[in-house]
């Protein structure tokens, strides 16, 4: 299979039921891990993922998830929220709590303690995973982009040493 998915729009694109959703949504949130600029988190929202109310059952929850999440990372990064996040198809019909036995206390907190972002979209999860670790500077580069970049920058030393001795 292929790697984990970097942006929304991907983990809607490969999700076929709400429990592949699941699974494809904390990839995404793995995925997130390795953002260090404010403008490769910002890649991950930009694109409206496709509805997936009519691809499974449940469809309707998973794409309140993900305008929940769009809206809650734009404002972790100081950022508006992408359009797509707050069409009226992103929001759940009926509330959604995601913790197991629901007590009335549990749901007492889940009410007071979720995200604004969540509660715009009926969502109310015991606890919001956002794994963003911005840096000051540069964005990290990958072993390749490094290795490309200084094959570069050998190849114009060799060719202005070249034309310095013709």
């Amino acid at each position: 299979m292929s790697p984990r998915p970097d942006t929304l729009a991907a983990v809607a694109a490969r999700a076929d039921s709400l429990a592949a959703f699941g699974h494809h949504l904390r990839d995404w949130l793995h995925e997130l891990r390795r953002c260090s600029a404010r403008p490769q988190a910002a890649a991950a929202i930009a694109d409206e993922p496709e509805l997936l109310r009519g691809r499974f059952p449940g469809g309707h929850v998973a794409d309140a998830w993900l305008g929940a999440y769009a809206d809650h990372l734009a404002g972790k990064l100081g950022r508006a929220a992408p359009e797509w996040a707050f069409r009226p198809e992103r929001v759940a019909p009926d509330p959604v709590f995601d913790a197991g036995e629901l007590t009335p206390r549990l749901r007492w907190l889940a009410l007071r303690e979720a995200p604004g972002a969540f509660k715009r979209r009926n969502l109310y999860p015991s606890g919001v995973d956002l794994p963003l670790r911005l840096r000051a500077g540069r964005p990290s580069k990958s072993a390749e982009e490094k290795s490309q970049t200084n094959a570069e920058r050998q190849r114009r030393f060799r060719q202005a040493r070249r034309q310095a001795q013709a």
